[in-house]
């Protein structure tokens, strides 16, 4: 058995924390207001700094999956897990926020939708992860059996198209179906990228926090040449575009060869199982528009470097709250049996796919 590798789950901790960051100064308006304070003001050069440094994130979480998954036995239990959890905070922050909140209101589309989290795409990730689990075992099969030299082709092709060309070239932006990376088909590409890094390692450039830097401020400095985000400023600030990519490539590459110590893998152990419970409350549809949108606006009239002081704080208790909750959630699962109902629903799935093949 293959030792853990915590520099892997450390990241999982800092991506979900720029995800939320992310959402702070977008659906929490900072960003927004700032671009209506005025373009060019130090402030919103902070905010759209922030936004950049963390919208690799995402990226991050599809590449840890092929550099995890490849090594991974395939179970179909665990996506039921997922999906029970998800379910739960589907079904729960609704009623919740609709009995907190005032002006919330829990329409007979929303009790539908909240039953159904993956088929009304309630979380997009989700969606696109519960999609992309299934095809696991063939691109696994792919990356175990095509010699080196195919496989970096594959990459490379794959990278020229769905990166390079989804950004500067197909301008018509349903042609590769990639819908800005909110989709199954980017992530797929990216869990093949991913299981090629554990593969074979990643030997492109030498220095991963020098090129973070560097797409960081190539991005930033095409914003602002291109007027804004009004301008088509995220030319460069997409899921797919090669700056985004090369930033969660390189967040990859610097956290897996991290030497941890004792003391630092205790806290990980910690956090590392919360992080996705993290992504499940704070974008909860009622949670992201109740209670989270534009409530933070006001972040954008305080002075430069207090900005960024307070996104950074506010961020950070987002997530800590986020964290606690979720440690509540797994605890009464655990007294529940729900991983116990996770076997049994798992083990009629099984005798249904089999019974379907002896027709």
């Amino acid at each position: 058995m293959s030792k853990r590798n915590y520099g892997i789950d450390l990241l999982r901790i800092v991506s979900m924390y720029m995800i939320v960051l992310n959402h702070v100064l977008l659906k929490g308006g900072v960003i927004e207001q700032a671009t209506k304070i005025g373009i060019g003001t130090l402030n919103y050069d902070l905010s759209w700094i922030l936004d950049i440094i963390c919208y690799a994130a995402v990226n991050c979480y599809a590449l840890i999956s092929g550099y995890v998954g490849i090594k991974a036995k395939f179970k179909t239990v665990n996506i039921i897990k997922l999906w029970l959890q998800v379910l739960f905070y589907s079904v729960v922050l609704n009623i919740v926020v609709a009995g907190v909140v005032p002006r919330a209101e829990l329409s007979k589309s929303e009790m539908i939708q909240m039953f159904f989290p993956v088929s009304y795409q309630r979380y997009w990730y989700f969606s696109a992860y519960f999609v992309l689990f299934f095809f696991m075992p063939f691109l696994n099969y792919l990356l175990k059996n095509l010699d080196k030299n195919m496989l970096q082709k594959l990459i490379l092709g794959s990278i020229v198209f769905f990166s390079i060309g989804e950004t500067f070239i197909f301008r018509v932006k349903e042609f590769l179906a990639l819908q800005s990376g909110y989709s199954f088909l980017w992530l797929m590409v990216l869990y093949l990228i991913g299981g090629y890094i554990k593969l074979y390692d990643w030997n492109l450039w030498k220095h991963d926090r020098l090129i973070f830097i560097e797409m960081v401020v190539l991005s930033f400095v095409v914003l602002l040449l291109l007027g804004g985000e009004e301008g088509h400023g995220r030319l460069l600030i997409n899921y797919p575009a090669p700056t985004m990519l090369f930033m969660a490539i390189a967040l990859l590459n610097y956290f897996k060869d991290l030497r941890l110590q004792p003391s630092q893998i205790k806290w990980i152990k910690v956090f590392a199982p919360l992080t996705f419970g993290v992504y499940l409350i704070h974008l909860q549809p009622m949670v992201a528009v109740y209670i989270l949108q534009g409530r933070l606006a006001t972040l954008a009239f305080e002075s430069p470097w207090l900005l960024v002081v307070d996104v950074i704080f506010v961020s950070f208790m987002i997530y800590l709250c986020c964290s606690v909750i979720e440690w509540g959630r797994q605890k009464l699962f655990y007294l529940m049996e729900v991983e116990t109902l996770a076997e049994k629903l798992n083990n009629i799935l099984l005798k249904l796919i089999y019974a379907s093949k002896k027709l």
